[in-house]
């Protein structure tokens, strides 16, 4: 059987990271290249919404898929795989943040690219998204599962019922108090998950 025709028939994140650490060299590429696709726009997402400078979120992104290419094996619930690709994009572009800031010729690049009071706007919306990733991340994974599919890597109910084999109206309910929880969080903040909508089934 061709490599092209075994990736076609791998669907799930766990039977293409199994793919990725047993299978042959141009089976594991082909299987990686499909989790980046899958995942890569929720990664990206989450990189450019802390860093400024779009190479900064670049060099973010890479880092994560590098980060799964080595510790892919040590991923014990791998359906939880867009979770923990959320939880270490946040990670690494905190780290990204860090390092930006201790230089000062990238810091000044990245004032000029905003002036006076644009730039101070987006400062405190970065704090935000900071702290919304942050509250993320802490919800209990199957709640933070249904965020990150839902509203971050923008599946529908159905398909992410489908994903979790189960039905579409515990999705709504669990997204429904995800929602809930985010809101107690961050109700001192601007941030209100509450126009957020159940997406289309």
């Amino acid at each position: 059987m061709e490599p092209a025709t075994v990736t076609k028939c791998i669907r799930s994140d766990e039977q293409l990271i199994d793919q990725f650490l047993t299978g042959a060299r141009d089976d594991a590429e082909n299987a990686f290249e499909v989790l980046v696709k899958r995942h890569g726009p929720m990664v990206m997402g989450v990189c450019r919404q802390i860093l400024y400078r779009h190479q900064d979120a670049e060099d973010a992104f890479q880092a994560t898929f590098m980060a799964l290419a080595r510790k892919a094996g040590a991923i014990r619930n791998r359906r939880m795989l867009a979770c923990w690709l959320h939880e270490a994009a946040y990670l690494i572009a905190i780290r990204v943040s860090a390092r930006v800031a201790r230089l000062p010729a990238l810091t000044a690049t990245a004032d000029q690219e905003t002036s006076g009071g644009e730039s101070e706007r987006a400062a405190a919306q970065k704090e935000l998204r900071l702290l919304l990733h942050a509250e993320v991340d802490r919800l209990p994974k199957r709640y933070r599962a249904l965020v990150v599919h839902c509203y971050l890597e923008g599946e529908t109910n159905r398909e992410v019922a489908r994903r979790l084999n189960c039905p579409v109206g515990t999705i709504k309910g669990q997204l429904s108090r995800a929602r809930q929880m985010l809101r107690r969080r961050l109700s001192d903040t601007e941030l209100d998950p509450d126009h957020v909508g159940d997406r289309a089934d």
